[in-house]
């Protein structure tokens, strides 16, 4: 679960562990060190306490959300006493509090009860717009205040986070252990605790479990204090996993708070609960191994899982989900659908056996219909690439973990490709576009490779093997709008085909971000016209952007209102800064051949940098290559080999300085090689001992160097969509496994039909039929096993086939197939062949709305284009559409000009027609008067 807004400090450290193990030795007992612990808790508590006191209750104004304004009095009115003064009942329901403040007075505080990857960077420089606040603490100036309860996210999260000190309270009584972090998590919470060797089980639960509700009927307050650092050092002075927590997060001079529930006191930012009592049903879910700051060489660490609710009806209904759930988990069905398996000998990658492959391409086959219909390109580009490619686009220095490298010896090295944009980049790069051609959409199902840590893998949603649903979208600024609506459109009628629900989010500029404050400011308003323009409600998470560019985060909904990220819409300015992306901005025909001289004129003079180079270091070969003095040892006779040894051993000295003051040379005339060359110079360049690969690597090297890259006169930069909706088809058909429960919808099932003939006599007719609708598409398998028909109906239902057709002697007879309905056990009727095939295509996804919008445009002109025919052919006034065309008939100028040359060619037809039948009636009369 993300973290609500919190107080907490921005000079946050990371954790450093000088050793691997902390945790030492352990015993299981009672938790001697509580009394000393809550002793000094105490004290620190009761002196804050009449701190707060002392302090002036100068008055403050609260305006509810209904915008009703409550007189209170600053550090004495509690929300829950706004709440009771409204209704006692209300009070009840209310776990929290959401407060915005004009001004907040009290510093704010270092967050150290929490793992190292939920404290995001870009967020700790952001001031919250409200904070989430305990509903007993007091309030401390004028606010705007609303109540929260458990059916809210904020609400839940704080339910749960109490909750999760209850379970750490119960953990110490039971283990008398080392907790470590506790947060509060998507469906729940856990807590993590050193308890040396020793491992929690199932038997475990029970006594956990009763602890646990123990300490909530014992309505123990939540009671907060602010620490220093060394007040929280003196607390977890024998907790040695707390104690690094504190060492390594909070800075000297800062302070952060802890609560106290019971026995328990923890390092928390809260807020919580007024009272354990609030916790009416309390249950351990689960329980796993996990390790210290997440490091295997850390400490090990058993991890207790936990569900609470505020009423046991709450848990009762939760508990019966959680069943469904089991019996729906895609592992479990995959295997017993024989659609996917794991092998340990290829971990994160599955393997699709035939009804599995069978939905991943149905899946890719339906998007390719909409990408073709909505003027989409599908491309297919290399799986492999030089590392090079990563480094200019970033991804070598920040995910380089995550990428599979190859070494290939002396090209260097390469790695498998994670994602497509470099790749797609590099094809909008290789041909030049226009501002006319863009928008440019290319679509990839191309195989990915990201190198997960082996214990996050997970079925099919967390793996090193898939494919996506990738596209990217190369547009114009003022494309940007139309394009992000169409890809809500589209991305909404696919999630409706499976009856998901979705929220939108826009995330806005980070803190740290590329290019300017106006292009960002264009480019959400944009975003946020197009969301407008679609028309669902969406939210805007202030900050939350990406630093390439505002993005559109897609949140989905299952059946079971589990959330699930899948769908994303990104606009990027990195990518086309870093690849040099430029398409054509002007048709100026004097810019343009200015634009094309000032290259020209730079390519050649890099070019005959080159040249000169070469020229230069192919004269220094031919020094090295003359021998010393031919001329005279022909004048002169030969002398003494003791006398002629001196002079060789001079050469060799003279041709190893000769090669030592080359290296430089080769040096400078490697990095001239980097400069660009156009098409013309080539045939210069290999005059002087340069090929034509060298040259054209030259210029490959020179446009993909890293750094600031100059926009060509008249050219622009685009600006990237990455879009995806599905996202991994691997996660997504686990999504739609557990959605679905197995029971997939007709067209992308793997069991359409399945034909059962009564008796061994009709095998052969079957397996006709059979084969006929396989020709029309269809997935239709026969059943020839000696069972009964109704077993064989009862394997269908269980096999969760969609249809089961029986054919007996009637059937032979009557050319018909007994259709009967495996889900709803019910009988469709005889059908013939076509009649099955229709009431099959009705059963087809129902079309898009651009699908919609083409047909009704089609109709509507067919239907306009007889009427014209009808009226006009049969006239037959000549064969051009002209005035009195549009004075009898004025809808002719709705139609479209291709069908306006079809309308021109049938009446010229038809004028041809009357001008050829002329003289044959000519011939006819003069016939009939002799």
């Amino acid at each position: 679960m993300q973290q609500g807004q919190r107080l907490k400090e921005a000079t946050e450290g990371q954790i450093v562990q000088a050793g691997n193990k902390i945790g030492g030795p352990f015993k299981i007992g009672k938790p001697v060190y509580q009394e000393k612990r809550l002793k000094l808790f105490n004290e620190i508590y009761q002196r804050q306490k009449a701190e707060l006191e002392a302090k002036e209750k100068t008055p403050i104004t609260i305006t509810l959300k209904d915008g009703k304004k409550i007189e209170g009095k600053k550090w004495v009115t509690t929300p829950l006493m706004i709440a009771v003064g409204i209704s006692k009942k209300l009070a009840e329901s209310m776990v929290a509090a959401k407060v915005v403040y004009d001004t907040l007075f009290e510093k704010n505080f270092v967050d150290v009860d929490h793992e190292e990857q939920q404290s995001q960077g870009s967020q700790l420089n952001l001031k919250p717009d409200y904070v989430i606040w305990d509903l007993t603490r007091p309030l401390e100036g004028d606010c705007q205040l609303e109540l929260l309860s458990f059916d809210d996210n904020n609400g839940k999260e704080v339910f749960w986070h109490s909750s999760s000190h209850i379970l750490g309270s119960a953990l110490e009584e039971v283990y008398g252990c080392h907790l470590c972090i506790g947060p509060a998590i998507d469906g729940g919470f856990f807590y993590d605790c050193y308890i040396g060797d020793y491992k929690v089980t199932q038997n475990d639960y029970v006594k956990i479990e009763k602890a646990a509700s123990d300490l909530a009927a014992s309505k123990q307050e939540f009671q907060r204090a602010v620490l220093t650092k060394d007040e929280c050092l003196e607390l977890f002075g024998t907790n040695p996993f707390k104690r690094q927590l504190i060492t390594n997060k909070i800075p000297e001079g800062a302070m952060t708070t802890a609560y106290k529930c019971g026995n328990l006191i923890d390092l928390c930012t809260g807020p919580h609960l007024p009272n354990t009592s609030y916790v009416k049903a309390f249950q351990v879910t689960k329980n796993s191994a996990a390790y210290w700051l997440g490091k295997n060489t850390n400490d090990d660490l058993q991890r207790v899982y936990g569900v609470s609710f505020p009423s046991k009806k709450l848990l009762d209904e939760y508990v019966k989900i959680q069943k469904e759930l089991a019996l729906r988990d895609h592992r479990n069905v995959g295997k017993k659908q024989n659609l996917y398996l794991f092998h340990q000998l290829s971990p994160g990658s599955a393997f699709f056996y035939p009804s599995g492959a069978h939905i991943y391409n149905t899946l890719m086959n339906f998007l390719r219909r909409q990408y073709y219909i909505r003027g989409y390109q599908e491309v297919i580009s290399p799986n492999i690439f030089n590392a090079q490619l990563w480094k200019i686009s970033g991804h070598y220095d920040k995910y380089k973990e995550n990428l599979f490298f190859i070494n290939m010896g002396e090209e260097g090295e390469y790695g498998l490709k994670p994602m497509n944009c470099p790749g797609h980049c590099l094809m909008f790069d290789m041909i030049q576009h226009s501002y006319r051609d863009l928008p440019v959409r290319f679509a990839d199902f191309g195989v990915l490779h990201r190198n997960e840590v082996h214990g996050a893998l997970s079925g099919l949603t967390r793996v090193r093997r898939f494919q996506q649903d990738d596209a990217h979208i190369f547009c114009r600024m003022d494309q940007i709008q139309e394009e992000i609506k169409s890809c809500l459109d589209f991305l909404s009628y696919i999630y409706s085909l499976f009856g998901f629900e979705f929220k939108l989010y826009l995330s806005t500029r980070p803190e740290k971000f590329l290019g300017t404050k106006e292009v960002w400011d264009n480019a959400e308003y944009q975003l946020e016209q197009g969301l407008k323009k679609f028309g669902k409600p969406f939210e805007v998470n202030p900050g939350d952007g990406a630093f390439y560019g505002p993005k559109i985060d897609v949140k989905l909904y299952d059946a079971y209102k589990r959330e699930h990220q899948c769908g994303t819409i990104q606009l990027d300015f990195n990518l086309p800064e870093r690849f040099n992306l430029q398409y054509r901005a002007s048709e100026d025909v004097q810019e343009v051949q200015q634009d094309k001289e000032q290259l020209h004129n730079e390519q050649v003079q890099a070019a005959q940098e080159i040249i000169d180079v070469v020229r230069k270091a192919s004269h220094h070969s031919d020094t090295d290559n003359i021998t010393t003095a031919p001329q005279n040892s022909q004048q002169q006779p030969a002398e003494d080999p003791v006398q002629e040894k001196a002079p060789q051993e001079q050469n060799v000295k003279k041709q190893k300085k000769q090669k030592q003051q080359k290296e430089p040379q080769q040096q400078q005339q490697d990095q001239h090689k980097k400069q660009k060359l156009p098409e013309d110079i080539i045939e210069s360049g290999s005059s002087q001992g340069l090929s034509q690969h060298e040259l054209h690597k030259v210029l490959h090297e020179k446009k993909y160097e890293l750094g600031y890259h100059h926009l060509k006169a008249g050219f622009a930069r685009p600006v990237i969509v990455h879009r995806a909706i599905l996202g991994s088809l691997e996660r997504m058909i686990a999504v739609l496994t557990e959605q679905c429960g197995g029971k997939w919808p007709f067209w992308l099932s793997p069991k359409q039909l399945v034909l059962c003939p009564v008796s061994a006599y009709y095998k052969d007719v079957a397996e006709k039929i059979a084969a006929r609708l396989r020709l029309e598409g269809y997935t239709v398998t026969t059943d020839e096993a000696d069972q009964t028909l109704a077993k064989k109906v009862r394997n269908a239902q269980i096999q969760y086939f969609n249809f089961v057709g029986v054919i007996g002697e009637e059937e032979v007879k009557a050319g018909v197939i007994d259709v009967r309905d495996c889900e709803k056990n019910t009988r469709i009727g005889k059908l013939t062949i076509p009649q099955l095939c229709k009431f099959f295509e009705s059963l087809k996804p129902p079309k898009s709305n651009v699908e919609v919008q083409i047909h009704e445009h089609d109709d509507s002109h067919l239907k306009l284009n007889d009427e014209l025919q009808e009226k006009m052919f049969l006239e037959g006034d000549g064969y051009s559409v002209g005035k009195r065309d549009f004075d009898e008939f004025a809808k002719i100028k709705d139609i479209d000009p291709v069908l306006q040359n079809l309308i021109r060619w049938h009446k010229y037809m038809t004028h041809l027609t009357k001008k050829d039948e002329a003289p044959e009636k000519v011939e006819q009369v003069e016939q009939k008067q002799e």
